[in-house]
């Protein structure tokens, strides 16, 4: 009766949310999805664009960014496709200025961070000097991007490739290796860590 009671709650509020959603636009369901119900998180992602494969968990809050209002933006979670059987830590950080692919069986830890996109517009002189980048990030099968680790534009998280908590990925990982460090530098190569 009770887990009869708690499915209902949760459909409720899905549909309250995809309203919600429909009516205010992708933005109301990026901020919804800081603080969601977990049962509800991949039912909406997918209401609005995203790709997420089976048995695949989102643990809590996402924090999604660029999803629109954005140069690049799609206006929905279209640029978001998470395979199947992967783990999305609490509180990871997604910037949908373009794409993010995470492949099946991933690890994305709690805290992690995707930055699609750098720009520093607002500054005439400095974005002379740093001009808008705008890349996809790829986590390819098997990876493990841990606890508040950041993945820049562009770069490619090999196959059981490993980047340590807290580091910052400014290229491609190889796979099969591990990545610690700020820049992360690979320290280690993992027997058959690419098959």
């Amino acid at each position: 009766m009770r887990n009869s009671i708690i499915r209902g709650i949760a459909f409720l509020e899905y549909c309250t949310g995809l309203l919600a959603g429909r009516m205010c636009g992708v933005s109301f369901i990026a901020r919804y999805l800081r603080n969601p119900n977990p049962r509800v998180t991949i039912k909406l992602l997918r209401a609005f664009g995203a790709t997420v494969g089976r048995d695949t968990t989102i643990k809590r809050a996402l924090v999604i960014d660029n999803a629109s209002e954005d140069q690049n933006s799609s206006g929905d979670f279209s640029h978001l496709k998470i395979g199947a059987n992967c783990y999305i830590g609490d509180n990871s950080f997604l910037d949908l200025a373009d794409h993010i692919i995470i492949e099946d069986n991933a690890i994305i830890s709690a805290n992690a961070s995707f930055v699609t996109h750098a720009s520093c517009g607002r500054s005439p002189y400095l974005s002379t000097k740093f001009p808008r980048k705008c890349a996809r990030i790829v986590v390819k099968t098997g990876a493990w991007v841990g606890y508040g680790a950041t993945v820049f534009p562009g770069v490619t998280v090999g196959r059981n490739a490993v980047l340590g908590a807290h580091s910052l990925l400014l290229e491609d990982a190889d796979p099969g290796c591990l990545y610690v460090g700020i820049p992360a530098k690979k320290v280690q190569e993992f027997a058959g860590g690419q098959s």
